[in-house]
């Protein structure tokens, strides 16, 4: 008797307790998931996306302590309808603080650079694309910018490189720090370092036009905008897409003969934001795999 009277006690708080935390965790979903389409449509500026998924974060956190305590007092009473309910909302919390911590995890990894090329020393140029990228953020000049853009950029990539990830590699943070004034060159050197793997693809026994027609239907599979494309030259330029905010980022391809065959570059840049999150490097990287991996079908 004293057993059932304390666990019906205990039902009222352990259901509402449940609740808070099905909310809390519904909540923090919320926050986390929707800036990204919000942020395409227009509703959210990019500064109140960034804040609403760090809001989800926190959140999440409460949606998971509610969510155990309730699960705990439910397996406790008895009660394991309860208990599996709050242990699901225990999952949507996490997965609400989950998907900022990874994305920030992530960003601490990879130095804070937008702009990657398998030729740092003469990078595919942006030409069909330029009046488009007049009034965005970052340049489409490879490792220019403003004075002031500038300085921040080899302050934050300086920072990356004498802390936390970049500190576990004290020799490039060695090399890095020596960039006196951020340049095409410092822009290089910070490649070099950290995507050591950036390097043109070298086809031998393809000749330009089978790897250029090749490089455009990889373009069309993945969705990519071609703003230009030019077989006798060699060139193309397209824009790809983030999947969650859809950024723009921009991709300019230089397909020329060589003695040993056919020699691809690539230069991929993000319009907006000091660090891409290693986006770049992997575009890069995915493309000419596919690129490779296409005379293999």
């Amino acid at each position: 008797m004293t057993t059932e009277r304390t666990s019906k006690g205990r039902k009222p708080t352990v259901f509402w307790l449940t609740v808070i935390a099905g909310v809390l965790a519904f909540v923090a979903l919320a926050l986390t998931i929707l800036p990204g389409p919000f942020y395409r449509i227009r509703l959210l500026s990019l500064g109140m996306a960034f804040q609403s998924i760090t809001d989800g974060a926190y959140v999440g956190i409460l949606a998971m302590a509610f969510g155990l305590i309730s699960a705990a007092i439910a397996l406790f009473s008895h009660h394991s309808r309860l208990a599996m309910a709050s242990l699901i909302f225990v999952i949507g919390g996490l997965l609400g603080f989950g998907v900022p911590y990874y994305w920030l995890q992530k960003a601490e990894s990879v130095p804070p650079i937008h702009d990657i090329t398998t030729d740092p020393a003469h990078p595919p140029a942006f030409t069909a694309l330029l009046p488009h990228l007049a009034h965005i953020p970052n340049t489409p000049v490879y490792g220019g910018g403003n004075a002031r853009a500038r300085q921040i950029e080899r302050e934050s990539v300086i920072g990356f490189a004498t802390r936390g990830e970049g500190r576990r590699n004290p020799e490039a943070a060695l090399v890095v720090k020596n960039c006196k004034t951020w340049s095409p060159r410092c822009l290089a050197t910070v490649q070099s370092v950290y995507y050591p793997d950036i390097r043109p693809l070298i086809f031998k026994g393809r000749n330009p036009t089978q790897v250029y027609a090749a490089a455009l239907a990889i373009m069309h599979r993945r969705g990519w905008t071609v703003a230009f494309a030019s077989p006798g030259t060699g060139r193309i330029e397209a824009v790809a897409r983030t999947a969650w905010f859809g950024f723009k980022d921009d991709v300019a391809l230089r397909i020329e003969a060589v003695p040993s065959g056919t020699r691809v570059d690539m230069r991929s840049e993000s319009r907006i934001g000091l660090s891409d999150i290693g986006r770049n490097a992997e575009r890069v990287h995915r493309f000419l795999h596919a690129l490779q991996s296409y005379f293999h079908e």
